[in-house]
């Protein structure tokens, strides 16, 4: 086993013989069912995508993931952190021409902005402005911010398109910025939580998220990672699809 940035377990990819015995062999039906749904991205690797907006790309360990599991797929980085894109665009070299780095934010409106860095692990960096006892772990750093459509408009998008947003909070805003892209698209993983205030006073909550999406024609599919406390679901990253896009998944499944 190995741990992503986040100290999130990664599991090898285990063959469907194993998961068979799992579940056949051993009785563990709940268990096999669990590492296959996310080994297979709750199905989503069933459908041909072809192009990845990684919206919030961080370190581009997640981009990695979709090149593994998309090799077809082109996957364009959108990172509003200046240094965090030159390490993408470092390892992008290396990738052949699988991978684009965009240096920018996104939200409802263009412009400018304050953007809080995280001291402990940029990972938690964010738009939402840290309470005053806060303020001391967060450098304040000021960004370009665009739009989810004009941005996507200057790309070549290849369908089927996946739209990942993991903006800490800022989630809701990518959307209602992007609201022909995502229309164009085919499914959309965004974190997500499920208590107010969990990522910073005014975050979204699911049913926030879940509401915007089903408004463009997008249905809930389940969560891939939740994140707990105590034993408790704080958030996820969570699937959406497009409704025909549902049917597609089972029938190649």
């Amino acid at each position: 086993m190995m741990l992503d940035a986040m100290g999130k377990i990664r599991v090898p990819r285990l063959p469907r013989s194993f998961l068979t015995f799992l579940h056949k062999g051993l009785g563990l039906k709940n268990l096999a069912d669990h590492i296959e749904q996310r080994q297979n991205l709750l199905g989503l690797i069933n459908l041909p995508i072809r192009t990845v907006l990684d919206v919030g790309a961080n370190k581009g360990l997640s981009a990695r993931d979709w090149l593994r599991a998309f090799p077809d797929a082109h996957v364009h980085c959108i990172e509003p952190i200046p240094r965090l894109c030159e390490d993408i665009e470092r390892w992008a070299r290396s990738s052949g021409n699988a991978i684009t780095v965009a240096n920018l934010a996104l939200a409802r409106e263009p412009g400018e902005s304050t953007f809080y860095v995280d001291r402990r692990n940029d990972i938690w960096s964010t738009f939402i402005e840290p309470s005053a006892e806060n303020a001391s772990r967060y450098d304040p750093i000021t960004v370009r911010v665009d739009t989810l459509d004009h941005a996507a408009g200057a790309m070549d998008l290849v369908d089927d398109v996946l739209v990942k947003i993991d903006t800490e909070g800022w989630d809701l805003e990518v959307i209602l910025g992007g609201s022909e892209t995502l229309g164009r698209a085919t499914a959309v993983m965004v974190e997500s939580v499920f208590y107010p205030n969990a990522l910073g006073a005014g975050a979204p909550t699911f049913e926030d998220i879940s509401r915007a999406l089903w408004e463009i024609g997008y249905v809930y599919r389940g969560n891939i990672r939740v994140g707990c406390h105590h034993g408790t679901p704080m958030l996820a990253d969570v699937l959406f699809v497009k409704r025909e896009a549902a049917e597609r998944m089972v029938e190649r499944a």
